[in-house]
């Protein structure tokens, strides 16, 4: 999209442009009849408007919205950007978006200096202020490797004038870096695209040379933000974005900043599930939404069986699911042959980072199931710190009467003596040397099981697995007490948990456990246990549902804990369940946006 000042600049092109009104200070007032109705209209904003007071900003803000209401400027409120300076606080810019979206506006920019300073941050914060279905674009000095990142916050344009800078001074920008003709004594890179492949730049000097780099550079923003739409679809973005903090230490920084202070907005757009692997390649990825979530979720809602005597900890595999893995495998074999029918009174919890802990029941839910990390048996300070706060929240929700049994070794163990004080309970480390699968290891963790069952007296019981595993499924999809409901009183449960288990209670099916998504999927008669609850709902404006969707204008009130992937129970405006599905938005946002799609129904009634 090409910008021009509208009064100064001859318009050539009949394509969309972008209308930039000059400064609020100018002189030149600006007429309706001078913008083109098919363009966008950026309004107006003041020089060094960064280092003015919150009053200053406030006022500038209003400035804005008086043009759309003036008569004779008669600007078009639907087509209009608002541009808002950086660092203003939620209460301070609420008011001021009411009156701009009252006028229509539905559209919002911020810039950056490019150099992630504190300045940068507040402009980025400012997406999380916004409406959630505002346009969002990103004006000021963007390098190419910077995209992912502004596409992975919410901005939906961008300002890629730095192109034509950089061209003017001989500079061809690549993905990650840029390179000056003029400096190198090698030549040019090789580079495929239809700016560069056809044409010698050596030889080209002038207008000739700036118009193929701004061509190419141009290029390179469009693939640039192409891998990130790419990558979002494949679920891979948050991979993208960390692995293109590498090019700058600045980008590390903010990214971590950005993970600890829009964590909130963040995570109400990570999906709660995903398809494929999850990389997660280092301390970039330890405060990553869907990582936090997972050990946020595990802490507050995985409540385990007031009967477990013994807590077993062991470390994670390679392999996920973890009881897949031949190291799990010996394990499970060991346990079954000290304890017989008795483990049913044991907890197993897998120490792994980032995500800290994760219970057995529970190895098979997003992401703990998917991820994958760089396996080196180092851990570091703030992996080790992770690892110990899980596992105390985790311990604390055991009698003090439990005994642990730590059959963990090198930082897997640190983790566990990092939490030794904060424990209640007796805990025992039973490996034999650094191996955990070593027969000497494996003989040690038998006798110390078999030594438990006699000390404790723990005597075989009916224990249903299954069941175990989908109560705390449940509970993770849904919050506490979503279990208990969806697996009532003579209920049964068929099938295996590596592949589909179902649940009927007098042969009608209330959910289906499904291991590839490792969720729970509702039927029409679960969704009516889970309602009660009042969690995971959508009401719409009517009483029957038709088609195979549910688009945001209808929705009338959603629960603002629904994020993208959840499963969702669909109510009309009688309270009756009328349907089940997969949210496609936040709660919040399909009660905001004014079109889209928030639900994808599976079952629904007629």
């Amino acid at each position: 999209m090409r910008c021009y000042v509208p009064g100064r600049d001859v318009v050539t092109t009949s394509d969309l442009s972008l209308a930039v009104i000059p400064s609020l200070m100018s002189d030149s007032p600006t007429t309706a009849t001078e913008v083109r109705d098919s363009d966008l209209v950026l309004l107006p904003s003041m020089p060094a408007v960064t280092s003015l007071g919150t009053d200053a900003k406030k006022a500038v803000l209003r400035a804005q919205t008086r043009l759309l209401g003036n008569p004779g400027e008669g600007l078009p409120g639907q087509r209009s950007i608002l541009r808002i300076p950086p660092g203003m606080t939620a209460e301070d810019l609420a008011p001021l978006l009411r009156t701009a979206g009252d006028a229509g506006v539905r559209a919002a920019a911020v810039t950056l200096r490019g150099d992630f300073g504190p300045d940068d941050y507040q402009s980025l914060e400012t997406r999380t202020l916004l409406p959630r279905h505002w346009f969002a674009i990103v004006l000021g000095r963007l390098e190419p490797a910077v995209i992912p990142l502004l596409y992975y916050l919410g901005f939906d344009a961008f300002d890629i004038s730095c192109a034509g800078a950089a061209a003017a001074q001989n500079t061809r920008q690549w993905q990650m870096d840029s390179e000056s003709l003029d400096k190198s004594s090698a030549g040019p890179r090789f580079c495929p695209c239809a700016a560069c492949h056809e044409r010698d730049l050596a030889s080209l000097a002038g207008r000739d040379l700036a118009s193929a780099l701004q061509q190419h550079n141009e290029l390179v923003y469009t693939t640039v933000l192409s891998e990130a739409i790419g990558a979002r679809s494949s679920g891979k973005l948050r991979w993208l974005v960390e692995s293109r903090t590498h090019h700058s230490p600045a980008a590390a920084a903010i990214l971590r900043r950005i993970d600890r202070g829009m964590y909130p907005f963040l995570e109400e757009f990570t999906p709660t599930t995903g398809a494929g692997t999850m990389p997660l390649i280092g301390p970039e990825s330890y405060g990553a939404p869907a990582v936090r979530r997972f050990r946020e979720i595990v802490e507050s809602r995985y409540i385990p069986s007031p009967n477990k005597k013994l807590i077993l900890l062991l470390p994670c595999s390679a392999k996920k699911p973890y009881s897949e893995s031949k190291s799990h495998h010996l394990f499970k074999d060991v346990t079954e042959s000290a304890l017989g029918a008795a483990q049913s009174l044991v907890d197993e919890a897998i120490l792994t980072s980032p995500l800290g802990l994760v219970p057995r029941c529970l190895e098979r839910v997003y992401p703990a199931a998917y991820y994958d990390i760089p396996v080196t048996g180092d851990w570091d300070a703030e992996e080790t710190e992770i690892g110990s706060r899980a596992l105390a929240a985790h311990l604390r929700k055991f009698s003090s009467d439990a005994v642990v049994i730590a059959h963990v070794t090198g930082g897997y163990a640190e983790i566990v003596r990092q939490t030794e004080e904060q424990s209640t309970q007796t805990i025992i480390y039973t490996p034999q040397g650094d191996s955990v699968t070593s027969r000497d290891s494996l003989d040690s963790l038998h006798e110390t099981l078999v030594e438990m069952r006699d000390l404790l007296g723990l005597k075989p019981s009916r224990w249903n697995e299954n069941e175990e595993a989908m109560r705390a499924v449940a509970d993770f999809q849904f919050g506490t007490g979503a279990g208990s409901a969806l697996i009532p009183a003579g209920s049964r449960l068929n099938g295996k948990i590596y592949r589909t288990i179902t649940c009927r209670l007098g042969g009608e099916q209330l959910f289906a456990f499904m291991a590839d998504s490792g969720s729970v999927s509702l039927t029409l008669h679960g969704g009516r246990l889970l309602w009660p609850l009042h969690r995971y709902f959508v009401r719409f404006d009517g009483k029957e549902l038709t088609g195979g969707s549910l688009f945001a204008v209808g929705v009338h009130e959603a629960d603002p804990a629904i994020r993208p992937g959840d499963e969702v129970v669909v109510v009309n405006v009688d309270d009756e369940v009328v349907a089940v599905g997969k949210s496609e938005m936040s709660g919040l946002e399909m009660c905001e946006a004014e079109n889209g799609r928030a639900v994808s129904l599976r079952h629904k009634v007629g």
